[in-house]
């Protein structure tokens, strides 16, 4: 049972995001389509694409239990994006299970409007660091569609 139905929400969200993402990503992997060249990091190999996704999802649960002194720290700590990846889904069901565990005890209260640091220095409440993980599968399982259809997959 959630104290909020905004964070409800967010997280409902977010596992139908990153789902969607994990989908698309597997899709991509299958059809051939190859990355653009780039200098994103994130953007080496599909491995280190689907790494950074899940790791971000991952690390947005910790800095959120950071921010409001509930520490979470159930989680595998794995920071490499390709070992992450190739963990895949239960990886994944292991952060997704953990978002619904830790965040059900958050109340509005602490959504807004304190805002804290993110690791990449943007300043965020608990609420937009919520909607921030919801969005972010998101625009990388379009950026993957994209190129697919581009290249007629």
């Amino acid at each position: 049972m959630f104290r909020s139905n905004a964070v409800r929400n967010c997280v409902e969200l977010h596992e139908i995001e990153i789902n969607r993402f994990y989908e698309v990503w597997e899709a991509f992997r299958a059809s051939g389509t190859p990355l653009p060249e780039t200098s994103d990091p994130s953007y080496q190999s599909l491995d280190h694409l689907g790494g950074h996704a899940f790791r971000a999802a991952r690390n947005y649960l910790t800095w959120i239990g950071e921010c409001v002194n509930r520490p979470v720290t159930d989680l595998d700590p794995e920071t490499d994006l390709v070992r992450i990846a190739r963990k895949g889904r239960p990886f994944v069901a292991e952060v997704l299970a953990a978002w619904r565990r830790h965040l059900s005890t958050l109340e509005d209260a602490e959504l807004a409007p304190t805002t804290f640091k993110s690791r990449w220095g943007e300043d965020y409440n608990i609420e937009q660091m919520l909607e921030h993980a919801v969005v972010h599968p998101m625009r990388h399982r379009i950026q993957l569609e994209r190129l697919m259809a581009l290249h007629g997959q």
